[in-house]
């Protein structure tokens, strides 16, 4: 079965495609031009080719081919103009999301900023190199106070952060928020968080019917509570034996029959919810319980092998913020497989991402002209789509840079790669117009897969909160940060 059997719909088109149809082909309609064609398949790839990819594919010297460029300055301006906004005293429905905007807006920020190595240095995040330094303090930006005072007055008493001033605490604000107070690079902030009542919060929000967390008290159980948990007690270095003792069974609880994982039990595999289930567990050291077979093939099938983006589920459109997510569980995969010490237990016939077409993607066909980035084309910009097409595109250079660098032996993703050109030749052969070669001018600043913060403001944290341990439970347990992460970051760094 080929990417197009995968990825079309019925009608052989997707939806966002047909208001565009009227544009092409001397203004035929789409059923006309749908008619005009003896497959569906072959008419939709080449709507899509003539249409989004038509500079890239009519280049005879791709490897020299420069018409595609990421609009920093545009994405920059537009970020800090949407941190900044005044809402209407009448928007009510918004006042929630004040804590996401902050992070969305300064996460992406940092990954645009000129202010870190570029090309080089995506590799050097995986071998340890940029781990070799811990400035007491990294970038902050302009307007670091305001965030920061900002953010504190989101905490609540009982431990935790709501989204907004007031507001009820809740998992995702938590996380949300102690990651805006990494990203600003004020380390001294950190120490306004009082990790005693968090831990205590995380402990009240455990169900003990599911054994999953709760988002909030007496709000839904699901798995993006449980990486909340995961992510901020190992940021914030409390994590403890019993705070996710018997997690696993909840866990795998939420496994689909495909191998992708739900927000809960019975429900439908989805990109965000398993990237929350896979790399929790590697944050906390528990990837062991994962079917890795089944799961690799439920995440190889969500690109699309048309435009190069990913999917979210089964039959979806593809939609750039899932470049994050999956990118993300990529990068898991690659560590899980580290820990496990046997690649050959994945039978790979290639690479399992074109990295290059997903790049591609996100600069071709992902970029709001006045700045921002948006769903997929006809859509608006947004700052969500913003952050995690960014963060996905990242991860995307880091790894398509790795694999550049590898030879047969060091690779353990696929055991066919035995060189830059051949990895290439894959990513040709299976994505024939949209590979980019990827300039430095493109080129963005690393994020963490499993924190989706910069590297070097994690390292300046964990480096910092090491000096403030804290005793949790009655048997003197002293807090950690999660024992996957650390094992990770310390191979990094011994490499």
């Amino acid at each position: 079965m080929t990417g197009l059997e995968l990825f079309l719909t019925a009608s052989g088109i997707y939806p966002w495609y047909e208001l565009g149809m009227n544009e092409y082909k001397g203004g035929g309609t789409f059923d006309d031009w749908l008619d005009s064609k003896e497959n569906s398949q072959e008419c939709y790839r080449d709507f899509v080719d003539s249409v989004f990819y038509e500079d890239l594919s009519n280049c005879d010297e791709r490897a020299n081919y420069q018409g595609v460029i990421l609009k920093k300055q545009e994405h920059l301006k537009f970020v800090r103009k949407m941190r900044k906004i005044d809402y209407p005293v009448g928007s009510i429905e918004g006042e929630s999301t004040r804590i996401l905007m902050i992070y969305w807006s300064i996460h992406s920020e940092e990954l645009l900023l000129d202010d870190y190595n570029k090309l080089p240095n995506c590799s050097k995040f995986v071998s340890g190199e940029l781990h070799n330094s811990s400035p007491r303090k990294t970038h902050i930006f302009e307007d670091s106070s305001e965030i920061i005072s900002t953010i504190l007055k989101f905490q609540d008493s009982s431990g935790g952060f709501g989204g907004n001033f007031s507001h009820i605490p809740n998992l995702v604000s938590t996380y949300l928020a102690v990651s805006s107070l990494i990203i600003t690079g004020d380390l001294d902030a950190l120490l306004s968080i009082d990790r005693h009542k968090m831990y205590q919060f995380f402990r009240k929000l455990r169900d003990s019917q599911t054994g999953g967390f709760r988002i909030q008290l007496d709000g839904e159980v699901d798995v993006r509570a449980f990486y909340c948990v995961s992510a901020v007690a190992s940021m914030l270095q409390i994590v403890t034996y019993e705070l996710f003792e018997g997690i696993e069974e909840y866990i795998m609880k939420c496994c689909g029959f495909d191998g992708g994982y739900s927000g809960d039990f019975d429900g439908e595999s989805h990109g965000g919810y398993t990237y929350c289930v896979v790399s929790g567990l590697c944050i906390i050291g528990k990837s062991s319980i994962l079917d890795l077979n089944s799961l690799l093939y439920w995440i190889v099938q969500r690109q699309s092998g048309i435009e190069g983006g990913f999917q979210g589920r089964t039959n979806k459109l593809v939609d750039s913020c899932y470049s994050f997510w999956f990118t993300g569980l990529l990068f898991c995969v690659r560590e899980i497989l580290r820990i496990r010490s046997c690649s050959s237990e994945i039978q790979s016939q290639g690479v399992l991402c074109d990295f290059q077409a997903l790049i591609s993607f996100i600069l071709i066909c992902c970029q709001f002209p006045e700045g921002g980035l948006i769903d997929k084309p006809k859509k608006p910009r947004d700052l969500y789509h913003t952050c995690y097409a960014l963060s996905g595109l990242s991860l995307a250079q880091q790894m398509n840079s790795i694999y550049s660098s590898l030879n047969k032996q060091d690779c353990i993703f696929a055991d066919h790669i035995a060189s830059n050109e051949k990895y290439l030749e894959m990513c040709s052969a299976y994505t024939p117009f949209y590979s980019l070669p990827i300039s430095e001018g493109n080129v963005i600043n690393p994020t963490d897969p499993f924190l989706n913060i910069r590297p070097d403001k994690i390292r300046a944290s964990r480096l910092f909160l090491s000096k403030y341990p804290l005793v949790l439970t009655a048997d003197k347990q002293v807090g950690t940060e999660g024992l996957g992460y650390k094992e990770y970051i310390e191979n990094v760094e011994s490499l």
